[in-house]
């Protein structure tokens, strides 16, 4: 028996609209993977290439043998203004929509204990520890489309039905779970009068015309890196270091969803789908490396990453409303809603290599150059399986690898400098993950920095813009065709600036 009231239940988080209890997923698996260019401002301003540079406190979090090469102690702060568009484009329509963030993307200090040149007893010349803190990524982000169906064109309405069919859904058992306890996606379509069934028990499924479609979607949230590291060096010739890596991770995801229909001979008039989750995590990871320096004019550079072990736990809430017009009668609304639930899993990303060189032009400035080695298709879902959720898994991490491949990431970046000025540019690119090469998804950032250099202070400021392309579906059916897809052009502007201090 169907009332107009909310009825709740328990449901774990799924990332889109499926007809799973979960959706822990391969997109999930790339957000925490995937990063953009970090560091301090005079490291983004040259692209982010800082394996073999050394010197700076930003290379606690990436090859901490650059510790090595610290005379004295060292503090910074650095504080970003981020702006992110995107144009989406659904249907015919294309629909802007920005948001703008202020972060403190890093921080860090150094404590250096070097022997004096005239000193001589060891040939280890100076020991460094450093903490750092460094932003990996930023998930502010708001996302708007809309548009219109044709004849040819599915509509969420469509989905409900094909997933009542997939999962053997008949109208007893749909009964059943509304006055129990509401626990799929096609309980809350059927639970609002979205999903009905003919005289034959099959869901019903038809094509409608002229059907407004539009979803707003807001994301919020970042990862943080906490480094504990130390570097040594050895001769001033070859620097050692290694760090702990502590990750904090916070991410929220609010959606609306909707779908109307003006044509006063159907039933249907409109529904509002809505979600919202929000995932804690954290997570741990090792970094060692080595820099050469045979002359002083040259520096070669690695550093090896172990993959990040994450722990996550998932809140998660969805409710669906309705509003129904039969034969020009009254307007009539229903509802229903979950109970908000909880899932924790854990995410293993790949293992990342890192290697650089760097060029000395006397005083007058370097070149320096990165190339980062990462196999996205290993990344892997895990939990204890005591809740049954071990084959699920599986399916996903089989997806991960048909998806995903290794991909090779290059920074390049320069600084100029004339008596305390300093002038920087850089490029990065960061390849596409996916073995689908139609599925452009490469990024490419341009930076531009400047700073002074004083003898116990220094400021840094730094400009990235970055550009990529990506598409989103909310549902997609077991025939691809019919999937409704979203064409995102994502562009992310980043103004940083960074003040240290040596003692």
């Amino acid at each position: 028996m169907r009332i107009n009231k909310i009825f709740s239940a328990s449901l774990a988080l799924l990332l889109g609209w499926s007809g799973t209890a979960l959706a822990q997923n391969e997109i999930d698996a790339l957000r925490y993977t995937r990063l953009g260019i970090t560091g301090s401002a005079r490291i983004q301003g040259i692209g982010g290439a800082q394996t073999a540079l050394g010197a700076d406190i930003s290379t606690i979090g990436v090859n901490p043998a650059g510790l090595g090469m610290f005379r004295r102690s060292e503090a910074n702060l650095g504080i970003g203004f981020e702006n992110n568009t995107t144009d989406s484009r659904f249907l015919g329509q294309t629909t802007p929509d920005e948001r703008t963030t202020i972060s403190i993307p890093h921080a860090g200090v150094v404590f250096s204990k070097r022997r004096s040149d005239d000193d001589t007893s060891s040939d280890w010349r100076g020991t460094t520890f450093g903490i750092g803190i460094t932003r990996l990524n930023s998930f502010n982000n708001r996302t708007f489309y809309k548009g219109t169906t044709g004849p040819n064109d599915a509509t969420i309405l469509n989905y409900f039905a094909e997933q009542a069919y997939l999962n053997n859904r008949t109208a007893a058992d749909l009964d059943d779970e509304f006055d129990n306890g509401i626990t799929s996606l096609e309980g809350l379509a059927y639970g609002t009068y979205l999903l009905n069934f003919g005289s034959d028990g099959l869901p019903i499924d038809t094509l409608s015309n002229n059907i407004s479609i539009a979803e707003e979607l807001e994301r919020r949230g970042s990862q943080n890196q906490f480094d504990f590291a130390f570097g040594a060096s050895f001769r001033d010739k070859v620097y050692l270091g290694a760090s702990l890596g502590i990750i904090t991770s916070s991410f929220t995801q609010e959606r609306i969803y909707r779908e109307s229909d003006s044509d006063v001979t159907t039933d249907f008039t409109s529904l509002e789908l809505r979600d919202e989750f929000t995932t804690e995590g954290s997570g741990a990871n090792l970094k060692v490396g080595v820099i050469i320096k045979p002359v002083d004019a040259f520096r070669f550079g690695l550093s090896l990453q172990t993959p990040t072990w994450y722990t996550f736990n998932e809140a998660y809430d969805r409710s669906l409303y309705s509003t129904l017009q039969s034969n020009g009668g009254p307007v009539e609304n229903y509802s229903a809603s979950e109970l908000p639930g909880e899932f924790t899993y854990r995410l293993t990303t790949p293992f990342k290599a890192n290697g650089g060189v760097a060029v000395f032009l006397s005083k007058y400035g370097f070149v320096t150059a990165d190339v980062e080695y990462i196999d996205y298709s290993s990344m892997r879902f895990s939990n204890d399986d005591s809740d049954g959720y071990g084959s699920y898994f599986s399916g996903v991490n089989s997806r991960i690898d048909d998806l995903y491949k290794s991909a090779l990431n290059y920074k390049i970046g320069a600084e100029g400098r004339y008596e305390v000025f300093r002038l920087r540019a850089g490029y990065a690119v960061s390849a596409s993950p996916y073995k689908n090469s139609s599925l452009d998804a490469k990024i490419n950032t341009l930076t531009v920095g400047a700073g002074v250099r004083l003898q116990k202070y220094y400021a840094d400021v730094a400009f990235t813009h970055s550009s990529g392309k990506k598409q989103y579906s909310p549902y997609t059916f077991e025939d691809a065709t019919f999937d409704p897809i979203v064409d995102l052009d994502n562009k992310q502007n980043n103004v940083m600036f960074t003040v240290g201090y040596n003692f």
